[in-house]
């Protein structure tokens, strides 16, 4: 595209298309790299001004819509991130400011990190992402081995007695 204006020739909407297409197909600017500190923890990304906005508003943006749902039960329901995006487009550039400054500051610790960490190959974050799918899988089946246990002794409660509430673990009979 680049090597057409410099030419000087006209490209049709089409060809113009067709080339920025290729170029964002081929990763022009290049893949994303992710980093890890030195202890080997992802380093996390940084947030934009909105998300530091959202994070900080979001409470009271809550509370302010369960008391008009409590006002007025029949009135539509609006979603917290909505309510808080109406805000931000209407805040204005001094109450922006504050943001902006917070999200250049966590720019600036996200740079500094990445610069003293060393670039995660493809593979590696892979494994890291499957290890994370993996804690959530166990953590998600020890959260329902709970439930279970729990409604167990909530069904055997009337039956124990002091021996079996100290001394024993409830048991399931499975069917198979």
């Amino acid at each position: 595209y680049e090597e057409a204006c410099a030419a000087g020739t006209e490209l049709s909407a089409e060809e113009v298309e067709e080339i920025k297409a290729a170029e964002k197909k081929s990763g022009a600017k290049g893949p994303k790299l992710t980093y890890k500190d030195s202890e080997g923890n992802l380093i996390k990304a940084p947030c934009s001004a909105y998300m530091h906005y959202s994070s900080e508003n979001r409470a009271r943006v809550r509370e302010a819509l369960a008391a008009e749902q409590a006002a007025n039960p029949e009135a539509e329901k609006v979603k917290d991130m909505a309510r808080l995006a109406e805000e931000w487009k209407t805040l204005d550039e001094e109450g922006k400011k504050k943001y902006e400054d917070l999200a250049a500051e966590d720019k600036a610790r996200y740079e500094e990190a990445c610069a003293a960490g060393t670039a995660v190959s493809d593979e590696e974050l892979e494994a890291i992402k499957e290890e994370a799918a993996e804690k959530k899988r166990n953590a998600t089946k020890e959260a329902k081995k709970k439930a279970e246990d729990a409604a167990i002794w909530k069904k055997n409660e009337k039956t124990r007695n002091a021996f079996m509430g100290f001394f024993t673990k409830p048991t399931t009979k499975k069917a198979e």
